[in-house]
């Protein structure tokens, strides 16, 4: 069986014998997967969670090499260097406790207990758990996801808990607060929402007495599958690439109707039903515009017709300037595609399709296997769910560059506009009136550095995919400087675009990492930045700068970085091998570009200055 007859075993028969038996199948198949390293640490029995993760993890293109600690060992597998999770050297560990295995009498006598002594065990968990985790990564770097508390199936006081000062709900929800703040704090740490996962299963359907009394595994056969989804969403927003644009047909898609026959007040959008499904369609998009998604048109229509639906409609809650690029014609929908990725400057494979019409999504999936085609339900009632529960868009952080994301890449096409009436480049780039802004990477920063990481692939000469772990180390060792890059012109602030990683080695500064965003590329705020860390070395004793080119297959526009700025090639004649580059701080040979206004910060804390 090939790998999507195997998970439709699964899906078909959706029990705990299908999957165990598409995870046998799929264990001969791990070579065609990337292969991604679990361990499940848990105070209870867990171990037939596994068979559900290896097929959802497959779904998602992994192949999940799965360890599972011992039986309510997490502390000892977390700390001690020669445990099985430490041997397995994972990429995600994740930790699942019982409030009554790590904390019995909140559990089991918590009408006994007064206000204080709830306090301090409530703070002793969290301290023990941040301890915890501390120990371990100073051993790993590996991407930790802790599962919160469930409140228990049946409430202590009943219909009064709601309102009873200090109930064992509340507390509850008290240490979920306190832990997600705690762990906040520690790079690559995370937060899986246990409590809401039963809470969406039902309480009384996520767990079964029976499987806990025999064999200490609480879990129900109804529970693991959905938990193992929302485990692996984990996984592959830590490991994997996040879509960036969803790619939006119209007619029976944003609307009901088709708006050349029916006309603008023939379709179906509004505040009652069938319209107020479309509307609330429309809602569901609009959050994740907010989120930081890009949205775009793929239509066949009249652009006429379609202009008349956005001015005129009320129950239009998107609006033109949602939209990053519109596509509204006759020509096929994977030509438009490409288009779009083109005039956004973004990957084919960062772009997710979603149209009603079967026959443009089949068109979509042969020509163009990159794109994510959603598989869109008859009944537009379940848009909104297959849209969320595609997961495509699922990342572990949010910042202020992902809440501004569409309206910057609505500026990138007036830029480009710009570009093409310029008369020459020069003064492109003067009428552009950039400023550029170099600091050492604070906490504001740093999911934004770690999110751009781990997505650049175009302009990034080494590719190097450091965890959140890896840079918090980086950022408290004095030997590296790690570097943000901020890009705003008249028409907008493009928000933190580059990253750089330069470690001091006595007299030799190495550039471990240089990359930007497809955004700016080109502008030559690139020569700025290797000018600044040139600068940044030189100041620091080093008389030499060096840093490598990894040819990937998508860093090409990166490959005669180094040497178009004068740096002399060490090692590596074979264009397909590393090489490595080196250039003397004697004499740094290129300027910071003059149309460009450059602000950096030599420390933290310290303001603004121009050093152009």
């Amino acid at each position: 069986m090939d790998l999507q007859q195997i998970l439709q075993l699964a899906d078909e028969r959706a029990t705990v014998g299908a999957y165990s038996q598409a995870a046998r199948e799929l264990r001969q198949l791990r070579e065609q997967l990337r292969t991604v390293r679990v361990a499940l640490l848990s105070s209870y029995t867990i171990n037939s969670l596994v068979s559900y993760l290896e097929v959802e993890a497959a779904r998602k293109g992994f192949g999940a090499d799965v360890y599972v600690g011992p039986f309510n060992a997490v502390t000892q597998e977390l700390l001690d260097p020669s445990s099985g999770c430490l041997e397995h050297q994972p990429d995600v560990v994740f930790i699942a406790q019982q409030l009554g295995d790590v904390c019995p009498p909140l559990a089991n006598d918590h009408l006994t207990l007064s206000g204080p002594q709830i306090e301090e065990y409530v703070q002793g968990i969290v301290s023990d758990l941040v301890s915890t985790i501390g120990g371990f990564r100073k051993q790993s770097q590996a991407a930790v996801v802790v599962h919160n508390f469930a409140l228990p199936v049946y409430t202590l006081l009943g219909v009064y808990e709601a309102m009873a000062q200090g109930s064992q709900t509340e507390t509850i929800r008290t240490l979920n607060a306190r832990l997600a703040d705690a762990l906040r704090e520690i790079a690559g740490v995370y937060v899986l929402d246990f409590d809401r996962l039963c809470a969406d299963i039902g309480y009384r359907n996520a767990f079964d007495d029976k499987m806990w009394h025999l064999g200490r595994a609480p879990l129900s056969a109804q529970a693991m599958p959905t938990l193992a989804r929302t485990q692996v969403t984990f996984v592959q927003a830590a490991l994997g690439k996040p879509r960036k644009c969803l790619v939006l047909d119209l007619d029976n898609t944003l609307w009901g109707g088709v708006v050349g026959e029916d006309g603008v007040a023939g379709i179906k959008l509004g505040q009652t039903y069938p319209g107020s499904v479309f509307r609330q369609f429309q809602q569901t998009i609009l959050q994740l515009y907010r989120q930081g998604v890009i949205l775009a048109i793929n239509s066949k229509n009249n652009r006429a017709d379609v202009d008349e639906v956005f001015k005129s409609h009320p129950d239009m809650l998107l609006k033109p300037e949602h939209f990053a690029s519109t596509r509204v014609n006759w020509q096929n929908k994977p030509r438009n595609m490409v288009e779009i990725a083109d005039e956004l400057s973004i990957g084919i494979d960062s772009l997710v399709f979603f149209d009603d019409n079967p026959a443009e999504r089949a068109a979509m999936q042969q020509a163009l296997p990159q794109v994510m085609v959603l598989e869109v339900p008859d009944d537009p009632m379940q848009f909104s769910n297959v849209l969320l529960k595609s997961g495509a868009f699922e990342k572990l952080s949010f910042t202020e560059e992902d809440r501004r994301r569409g309206e910057m890449y609505r500026e990138q096409v007036v830029r480009r506009d710009l570009e093409s009436s310029a008369a020459s480049l020069e003064d492109f780039y003067r009428d552009l009136q950039m400023t550029a802004t170099i600091r050492p990477v604070d906490g504001f920063a740093f999911p934004r550095v770690v999110d751009l990481i781990h997505k650049t692939n175009q302009f990034n000469l080494t590719t190097r995919r450091h965890s959140a772990g890896q840079v918090s180390d980086m950022l408290a060792d004095p030997n590296y400087g790690v570097f943000s890059l901020q890009v705003a012109d008249r028409f907008g602030d493009n928000g933190i675009v580059g990253v750089a990683i330069v470690r001091l080695q006595g007299a030799v500064a190495t550039i471990d990492s240089l990359l930007m965003s497809c955004r700016v590329i080109g502008r030559t705020v690139e020569t700025a930045f290797l000018r600044y860390l040139a600068d940044w070395a030189r100041e620091r004793g080093a008389s030499q700068i060096e840093g490598e080119f990894i040819p990937t297959t998508k860093n090409a526009p990166a490959a005669d970085f180094y040497p178009q700025h004068s740096f002399t090639q060490a090692s590596g004649d074979d264009k397909s091998s590393t090489s490595v580059w080196r250039l003397s701080l004697d004499e740094v040979p290129f300027e910071f570009p003059e149309y460009i206004k450059i602000a950096s910060e030599a420390k933290q804390g310290e303001d603004f200055a121009s050093v152009s």
